[in-house]
């Protein structure tokens, strides 16, 4: 009977509640905006009846995480907000992405990361989780690699070409000095990095380094340049190919999650409208 109890609470956890799902697509709304916004342009972007959308701003207003213009009867993001978000204000980037890198950690018995997209065109790893097993790949912090190496540097190519800031030319000079354990035709590479822009992840399968299978996404700022990438390393062999796009696919969630709250949203990408 416990065991079943147990397992009625962790579905009643996973239930959205649709008023809550309502006002956070409302603030992501208003987040979303330079200027504030009236009702109904508010309640267009939420993809929320204005009347709910009214109701739910009177609520936000009182509680001060949404503040009134009354001259211009238009909303815009308030002071409160800053109250229950001042605990994350002074955490790192790899604490704010902790949560999720373990649970992809756990789930999938990987060693995953948070790598930094330096300007010198390297990638500069901020820290690590590895999986209660024993015998998992290991990396030492501050380790720095080519930033278009292996399945992080196809998934920061990816993002620097979506945001119209890595010429081809620069990317073939960047990819000559690249040391690969598989050597990996320029065109080839390019295919891959059009597949990992597609896909929202790369992979790397013992093409850079010897026996390791990588997956990774990368985290961008509101421009669109990529900023970070969190990546998961195993075994070459360890996981089945739906295993291994069930992992990318939990990176690539894991950071569209952490996006927004981290650089601010993505210009020119809309708010994600529920109802």
């Amino acid at each position: 009977m416990e065991e079943a109890g147990e397992r009625t609470a962790v579905m009643e956890v996973g239930r959205e509640v649709g008023a809550v799902t309502q006002a956070a697509a409302i603030l992501r709304a208003i987040a979303g905006s330079r200027e504030a916004l009236g009702v109904t342009a508010i309640a267009r972007a939420a993809g929320v009846s204005p009347s709910t959308t009214l109701n739910i701003l009177r609520t936000l207003v009182h509680e001060g995480f949404v503040a009134l213009v009354p001259e211009t009867k238009t909303y815009r993001l308030g002071l409160g907000l800053l109250e229950v978000a001042r605990p994350l204000l002074n955490r790192s980037d790899v604490e704010l992405l902790q949560p999720g890198l373990q649970q992809v950690a756990t789930e999938f018995e990987a060693t995953t990361t948070v790598w930094q997209v330096a300007p010198d065109d390297k990638a500069l790893l901020l820290g690590r989780i590895v999986p209660a097993s024993g015998i998992h790949i290991e990396f030492r912090l501050a380790t720095r690699i080519p930033a278009y190496a292996g399945a992080i540097g196809r998934a920061v190519a990816a993002a620097g070409q979506s945001a119209g800031a890595l010429p081809r030319a620069t990317l073939r000079a960047r990819f000559g000095a690249i040391r690969w354990h598989v050597p990996v035709p320029f065109d080839t590479f390019l295919e891959e990095v059009a597949a990992a822009a597609e896909r929202g992840y790369a992979v790397d399968i013992g093409q850079l380094i010897r026996g390791v299978t990588t997956a990774a996404a990368a985290l961008c700022d509101h421009n669109r340049r990529p900023r970070l990438v969190v990546a998961a390393h195993l075994f070459q062999g360890q996981l089945t190919e739906e295993r291994l796009e069930a992992l990318g696919l939990a990176l690539r969630g894991l950071a569209a999650a952490a996006q927004p709250g981290m650089f601010g949203v993505v210009e020119g990408v809309g708010v994600r409208r529920r109802r």
